[in-house]
């Protein structure tokens, strides 16, 4: 379990680039095209929709995590795909439950007052 956010960056072979978009899912809007390699910080990750991809080393790749990320202290943010991000592992192990959207919001809006 961890409590911090991770860093990342979309795949090198993402050669068109990833969609960010505002929630978990492709029917949602995209906010952003991120370029491949671009660095990446993790916040946090939900559940949605299944997707996959294949990585350089030709490993396919499928997880219906999606992570909401950042690229500077500025961007708003928005979700990709966790298959489209290479953290070095699934983000679901790395984070834990502590990770998901979900538990970080209800933190924040906990008894300190935030949110």
């Amino acid at each position: 379990m961890s409590n911090h956010n991770h860093t990342g960056t979309v795949w090198s072979n993402a050669t068109s680039g990833v969609h960010r978009r505002s929630g978990p899912g492709t029917t949602f809007p995209i906010n952003k095209t991120l370029p491949a390699g671009t660095p990446l910080i993790v916040l946090c990750y939900s559940q949605g929709e299944e997707q996959s991809f294949t990585a350089s080393d030709g490993h396919v790749y499928t997880n219906t995590a999606w992570d909401f990320v950042i690229i500077d202290d500025q961007d708003p943010g928005g979700y990709v795909a966790d298959v489209y991000v290479d953290t070095g592992g699934d983000i679901t192990h790395q984070l834990g439950v502590q990770g998901t959207c979900t538990r970080l919001s209800q933190t924040l809006a906990g008894p300190s007052g935030l949110g």
